[in-house]
């Protein structure tokens, strides 16, 4: 009877460690962490069962257990607790609950073998000294009394869960049952186990114990590996239904401004295209194009936060929405600037008349927690077909028109049409203004901290290019770039803050007294292009005695899609040299979520859309962790920026972004001004 005992539990353990095996299997293309932890706990009960197995069939000598014997039972039992730890936490994680920390994992593993080993000695110990049935109850009753407890509790843990409860497939039916068999079984093993010492009892019930055994702990193999196949299939589906959505609010966001709704300048541009196309078809009408740019909204930001600045512009485009005919297009094009499309409008006077009426309603106050917010705006106008028939050009002019109308200290200027040569003198201007800023030293590198959410401290710095303008005060790049970059003078600006980003990284990294942080700097799409760009920048590098390893590239979507293949060439070269890359607003190019295996970027960095308005919509909570696995899941790291409030902080926490940027945590300032923080280091806002 005893040989037919040991024979059942050495198949036991067989069976435990093929199951082991088999989840394994899983783990490979399934790089879930609770696959380990149940692989790791089917070991630890093959060797528990096997080790028991072979110190059972092993004789005992007249005053207790022989040495050998002894070692056997220190080591079935040294692995129960493990395993019943692991099996626990792999049976959570399976239920989607959160892992534990590795730290807790191997305190709680190394506690477990240590309890083990300490009933194993005290159980040889008692056997030595006469104490049969007092070593029985401490090396079989408390461990199988424990374990029985376990998966039992387990069983209905795992019923009591909803998505189990309600359902109920046939797989997890069936293994809830085989957890309570099995639970119950280790437990008749302990009620019996102080009886084994006893010749008769112990053949009986060794008997009905090890066949019983076998049988249901078959039952959890089959079952569990259903289940497990089940549970992935269902993962899969679920995943693809939300890169699925995914993919349709990205192509969304490209389109549209993630805060208003409106258009952005791409959708603006078919639009105003399609318009065009119609305006052919029909004689005696003009289009209209407006552009709005709001004063002072840097300071209304910076006052009321950038979040209720957001809810401000919600409610004026409501407001220019109530005024406008339903054939009006309005889109907005950046922070503080709308575009207008008036379709059909007859005539000048017509055009003027509407920019007038939005003018005006602009310029009612706003009231936001009792107080009164006056807005000043200011407007440029281009007509088609007067200044032209091309989208991107009439845009550009009624921009244009509305930036002199800043400095004349007008409310409303009309571009005038393009056949008067003004144009030509127009953007000569424009270059001379631009290149006397760069002789004068009006550029200037603004920093921005980007914060490692993991180690709750700035990382890095991004380089922000700023226009200290003396008549219009402090400008963003958009106010700037694009003409810059039609005039020829980007390539020299660029230079410039490559070599300006790079002297204050060194000088960051020269003071001992900080702790190393990372340099991110932006590229365009027109210096991403240039065949001799990394070897440039790792020259630069070497120059000021900066690793290339600490600076990072960032580019967008659209300049490395525009050549995809000269693009992942790029990407290569600047990988050879160490330097990291970075695609920048992830989520309003064009490219799709497909193309980001192939990029192979360092990280990822979302656009602020995924952040805004993530406080009261569990869609957009659900889309932004889907992405953010994706992009994990492609071993890249995740930056969100736009972070402007703590619950929008709590928010990239739970989706497990790597790193955030945003008003809450830094804004962006000149470097002196971050000194006292890289002394600090410690990030205290989460």
């Amino acid at each position: 009877m005893l040989g037919l005992t040991v024979a059942s539990q050495l198949a036991q353990a067989v069976a435990s460690l093929l199951l082991a095996g088999f989840i394994a299997l899983i783990r490979r293309s399934r790089k879930r962490h609770y696959l380990r932890q149940l692989a790791l706990s089917f070991v630890a009960l093959a060797i528990c069962l096997g080790a028991s197995g072979i110190g059972l069939a092993m004789p005992a000598t007249e005053d207790g257990l022989s040495g050998s014997r002894t070692v056997f039972s220190v080591v079935g039992l040294s692995m129960l607790f493990p395993h019943l730890f692991w099996l626990w936490m792999g049976s959570r994680g399976a239920l989607r609950q959160p892992p534990p920390s590795r730290r807790l994992e191997y305190f709680a593993v190394l506690s477990g073998i240590v309890a083990g080993v300490l009933l194993a000695l005290a159980a040889g110990t008692m056997a030595a000294s006469g104490e049969a049935a007092a070593a029985v109850g401490l090396r079989v009753t408390l461990p199988y009394a424990i374990a029985g407890l376990v998966y039992t509790a387990l069983a209905i843990r795992l019923y009591r869960v909803r998505n189990v409860a309600r359902r109920m497939p046939v797989s997890p039916l069936i293994a809830v049952s085989s957890f309570v068999a099995f639970g119950l079984y280790l437990l008749y093993v302990a009620f019996f186990g102080a009886l084994m010492v006893i010749e008769g009892s112990y053949a009986v019930h060794s008997q009905v114990a090890g066949m019983a055994g076998l049988i249901i702990l078959m039952m959890i193999a089959l079952s569990f590996v259903s289940w497990l196949l089940e549970t992935e299939q269902e993962r899969s589906a679920l995943a693809r239904d939300q890169a699925r959505d995914a993919e349709q609010r990205l192509l969304y966001f490209r389109s549209h401004d993630p805060a208003t709704g409106l258009p952005n300048r791409r959708q603006l541009q078919d639009l105003l295209a399609a318009e065009l196309l119609r305006l052919r078809q029909s004689k005696g009408q003009q289009i209209g194009v407006l552009a709005l740019g709001l004063h002072r909204y840097k300071m209304m930001s910076e006052s009321m936060g950038w979040h209720r600045a957001e809810d401000m512009m919600r409610d004026l485009t409501r407001r220019i929405r109530r005024l406008l005919p339903e054939h009006f297009i309005l889109s907005r094009t950046g922070e503080r600037d709308f575009i207008l499309v008036m379709p059909k409008i007859g005539n000048r006077t017509q055009a003027l008349k509407h920019a007038n009426e939005v003018l005006d309603r602009l310029r009612q106050p706003f009231t936001r927690d009792g107080r009164e917010l006056f807005i000043k705006v200011s407007g440029g106008l281009s007509l088609a077909p007067d200044d032209g028939n091309d989208a991107r050009e009439l845009i550009s002019l009624a921009e244009r028109a509305q930036l002199q109308a800043i400095g004349l200290g007008e409310d409303l200027l009309i571009h005038r049409a393009s056949g008067d040569a003004s144009e030509p003198r127009d953007m000569l201007q424009v270059e001379a203004e631009l290149r006397q800023a760069q002789r004068r030293g009006e550029f200037k590198l603004y920093f921005q901290p980007l914060i490692s959410i993991p180690r709750r401290c700035i990382a890095g710095f991004e380089a922000l290019l700023r226009w200290e303008h003396p008549q219009r005060g402090l400008l963003n790049p958009d106010y700037f770039l694009q003409d810059a970059s039609s005039l020829g003078v980007l390539d020299e600006m660029e230079d410039r803050i490559f070599d300006e980003a790079l002297e204050q990284l060194s000088a960051w990294h020269d003071d001992l007294s900080l702790a190393p942080v990372s340099m991110a700097i932006n590229v365009s799409a027109r210096r991403f292009v240039q065949p001799d760009l990394p070897e440039r920048l790792a020259t630069q590098c070497s120059r000021h005695g900066v690793s290339p390893g600490m600076v990072t590239l960032e580019i967008t979507e659209s300049s490395a899609i525009s050549d995809f293949e000269a693009g992942l060439e790029t990407i290569r070269r600047l990988h050879e040299h160490g330097i990291k890359v970075s695609l920048d607003d992830f989520g309003t190019g064009y490219s799709a979520l497909g193309h980001l295996q192939r990029l192979n970027v360092d990280y990822v960095k979302l656009d602020r859309s995924f952040v805004s308005g993530i406080d009261n919509d569990e869609r957009q909570l659900a889309l932004t962790q889907a992405v953010v696995e994706l992009i994990h899941s492609l071993g890249m790291q995740v930056l969100a920026e736009g972070v402007e409030t703590p619950t929008q902080l709590g928010h990239m926490i739970q989706c497990r972004v790597d790193y955030v940027q945003g008003f809450l945590l830094g804004e962006p300032r000149p470097a002196e001004y971050y000194r006292r923080a890289l002394e600090q280091r410690e990030i205290t806002i989460f």
